[in-house]
Order: structure tokens, then C-alpha cells, then sequence
């Protein structure tokens, strides 16, 4: 049964998601290049949302822009990305383009009144984020809508993880965390954008924008410094990390580390290293958190304590398949002496929200179906999850991400020629 479920969410959710009726009012998105991305962060997911309309795209290429439009079944196609913006048909912006042209574009975007959905990461540094999140006109009443696309945040399977650690009675403080994401060697080109400075690329500027989101998520606070810093960089481009491992420690002292490749090799489990060191490695992403001790109870000389450790399996695509490891280890001491001790494990999935914050909510829905709903929502000014990415939060993660470059003695990626006090 398990493996038909499967196979349900990947082709209701990926491959043919089911149309529903669109409403008179639906927000018209205009798409700002025809990337390989938004097909399943946008325009699947809005297949089956009756408020989402993907309107029109434009991209540098008109000829590329018109086969994109024809094959993703989109009606209008714009000659450059300003005619796109001054369409008045248009009601938001989906921005996919290389790194270095998010703050440009989402600004020119928010001048133009539209509502702007940013892929991660939303700019090439933390100078450009603190322009772009802070502009006067993100305060003013009735601004648009901004939003860092981190989709894995929106799905019920993180906000569970997320709660085994901060909201049960059972749950100490975190004091150490991990997350990893690997893409098996080979899988992007050499020639790939990824791999230019000029363009803001860099492992921690693609991968390393989760797994870093995902330990501030797991601490729930800043990380205040960047212990150490390891890159793997390019030959032909020093300043270019094809993989990046590094350790943090936030202000009450507990530690992280993250790991993210864009080109991973080897470590294939049961297997001698040596065999597989140059065969492209495959895995889950997998997040940890280590929590601290804490007694539940303490009478008459006995003291009974628990230590939890969560784990979250596949995070980027929860809804093909995922699972939440909860381990708590009892103990049960009389002074120093431990007299009792067992564990308690538990494996939970959460495909759905479990009072349905979401309405008509599937388990096939995506992380980006899930995402997608919160948007309009806010749009709408609807109530719904209450899951959202702010701008102290965008702001804080690219903070983060120059404090990792720095200290890996890699230039931080370069600040967009567009005027930022503009």
C-alpha cells in the first residue's frame, strides 16, 4: 500500500496534479524567465489552486519564451521582463532567474505594484537583502507581498519535526543539530550557472541555502558564529564552492553543522569506500537535532530524566516520501547511579495538517502546493497555516550565509550594480 501511495503523490503532485475551476478574482502570476524550476514550484502547484493563474512569462530569449509558453500552456509571452511588468493584467511575479538578478528584478517588480515570489536565495548578499527587505515601500499600506520561496517550511512533515523539538512537554533545548543535502556528482554541467561568481553561485548559495535555513529553523535563533568553514572549490573558480561543510554556535552555546554538495561522491553504505569514491552519492537530506536532558521527575531520591533526539528525512520533497524519527532515552538515577534505562521510538509522517489549517488540502499536495496556498493567503489576508518567511528572516539567513563565505576565506558573492538606495 505504501508503495502506491507513493506513486499517487508523485503523479497527483509532480506529473499531472488535478485542474479545478478558477475563480473570477484568481492572482495572475507572471513568470520572469522560462526556468526549469517553476514547472514544479509554481506551475503544477497552481493547477489545482483556484486563486492561481499563470498568466504570462517573459524571458531574455523571445523564441525560447514562446516554445516555454507553448508547452507549459501559457498565454501571453512578453518581449522583455519590464514589458512583463507593466502589464496591468498581471497581479504577482515569480522570479527564478540567476542569483545575482534577484534584488534587481524583485525590486523593479515591487515598484511596479506586483506581489513577488523570490526564489531562494532572495539576493546575492546580506547588503542586497537588507535593501530589498527594509525598502519603504514593503512598509507602506497595502504593499505587495514578498516572499523567499523556502517551500520545505510550508509542508506539514517540517512544522512536525519542528514541533517534536520545540512544543512538546518532553522536549529539552537543542544543543546540537545537523543537516546535510547532497546532488550526486555529474548531475549539473560544468557550463552550469551555478558555477559562476559573476552570477552568485556556489554550493551555499544553492543546497547550502537549506541546509542553513534548516539549522537556524532547528535552533530557532541566529547563529552568532561561524566556528569553522570548510570549502570544496572550483579549480577554474576559487571564489566557487562546489561543496561547502561548516560549523556554527548560537548565543546559549549549543553547535551545528551543515553540509551541502552539489557534486557528491562515494559513501555508499556496505560498501568499501575505495570502490565507490568516484560514483555519485545518493541519500536522503536528513536534518538532526539533539536535545538537551531534562527531568520529568524528580521524588523521594529518584530523579527520572529523558534526552530526545529527532531526525527528519527528506525535507526538499516531503510529500514523495518522508519520515520523523523521535528517540527518547529514559533514565532513571538514585544519586549517580543509573537503575533504570529504556527508549521510546517513534516514526510519524504528516502529509497533511492535522486540524486541516489548509482547506481541501490533499496528501499529494507538495511542499510548493502548500507554499503556494500561504501566498495567497496572505495576498487574501485569509487565515491559514500561520507559516511564513519574514524579512528579518531572509535578512538573517543571508547574514548568515557572508559570515560562512568569509570565514571559508571566499569572497562573499558580488553586490548587484542597480542602485540599492533606489
Amino acid at each position: 500500500m505504501m508503495f502506491f501511495g507513493v506513486l499517487h503523490r508523485v503523479y497527483a503532485g509532480f506529473i499531472n496534479p488535478p485542474p479545478v475551476k478558477k475563480n473570477t478574482d484568481a492572482i495572475r502570476f507572471g513568470l520572469l524567465g522560462a526556468s526549469t524550476i517553476a514547472p514544479v514550484a509554481l506551475i503544477n502547484p497552481a493547477k489545482s489552486h483556484p486563486d492561481v493563474v499563470i498568466a504570462a512569462v517573459a524571458a531574455r530569449d523571445r523564441t525560447r519564451a514562446e516554445a516555454y509558453a507553448k508547452k507549459h500552456d501559457i498565454p501571453i509571452v512578453h518581449s522583455t521582463y519590464e514589458e512583463l511588468l507593466q502589464d496591468p493584467c498581471i497581479d504577482a511575479i515569480y522570479i527564478a532567474l540567476p542569483n545575482n538578478l534577484h534584488y534587481e528584478w524583485s525590486l523593479r517588480s515591487i515598484r511596479a505594484g506586483k506581489h513577488v515570489l523570490l526564489e531562494k536565495p532572495s539576493c546575492s548578499n546580506a547588503e542586497e537583502a537588507r535593501a530589498l527587505f527594509n525598502h519603504p515601500l514593503l512598509k507602506a499600506a497595502g504593499a505587495p507581498v514578498l516572499l523567499e520561496a523556502f517551500h520545505y517550511r510550508f509542508h506539514p512533515a517540517w512544522q512536525a519535526f519542528h514541533a517534536r523539538i520545540h512544543s512538546d512537554p518532553e522536549a529539552g533545548r537543542v544543543k546540537k543539530a545537523f543537516a546535510e543535502q547532497y546532488l550526486p556528482k555529474g548531475a549539473i554541467p560544468e557550463n552550469d550557472i551555478r558555477w559562476r561568481f559573476d552570477l552568485a553561485g556556489g554550493a551555499m548559495m544553492d543546497f547550502g541555502t537549506y541546509t542553513m535555513s534548516c539549522l537556524r529553523q532547528i535552533f530557532n535563533q541566529e547563529l552568532v558564529e561561524v566556528v569553522d568553514a570548510n570549502p570544496q572549490s572550483l579549480a577554474a573558480s576559487p571564489d566557487v564552492d562546489r561543496a561547502m561543510s561548516a560549523s556554527y554556535r548560537t548565543a546559549d552555546g549549543a553547535t551545528g553543522t551543515l553540509v551541502a554538495d552539489l557534486s557528491a561522491s562515494g559513501g555508499w553504505p556496505l560498501l568499501a569506500s575505495s570502490w565507490t569514491k568516484s560514483l555519485p552519492r545518493l541519500g536522503w537530506p536528513k536534518c538532526e537535532a539533539e536535545l538537551e536532558e531534562q527531568t520529568l521527575e524528580s521524588s523521594e531520591g529518584q530523579v527520572h530524566t529523558v534526552k530526545r533526539n529527532v531526525t527528519m528525512w527528506n525535507h526538499l520533497a516531503p510529500s514523495i516520501y518522508h519520515r520523523v524519527d523521535v528517540e527518547d532515552t529514559h533514565m532513571i538515577r538514585v544519586g549517580t547511579q543509573v537503575v533504570k534505562s529504556w527508549k521510546e521510538t517513534k516514526r510519524e509522517k504528516a502529509y497533511k495538517w492535522p486540524s486541516g489549517q489548509s482547506q481541501g488540502e490533499q496528501e499529494w499536495w507538495t511542499s510548493y502546493r502548500y507554499q503556494l496556498e500561504e501566498f495567497v493567503n496572505k495576498i487574501k489576508g485569509r487565515n491559514g497555516s500561520g507559516v511564513w518567511v519574514d524579512a528579518k528572516d531572509s535578512i538573517g539567513q543571508m547574514e548568515a550565509i557572508d559570515a560562512t563565505y568569509r570565514k571559508a576565506g571566499l569572497r562573499v558573492r558580488p553586490t548587484s550594480d542597480f542602485d540599492l538606495q533606489a
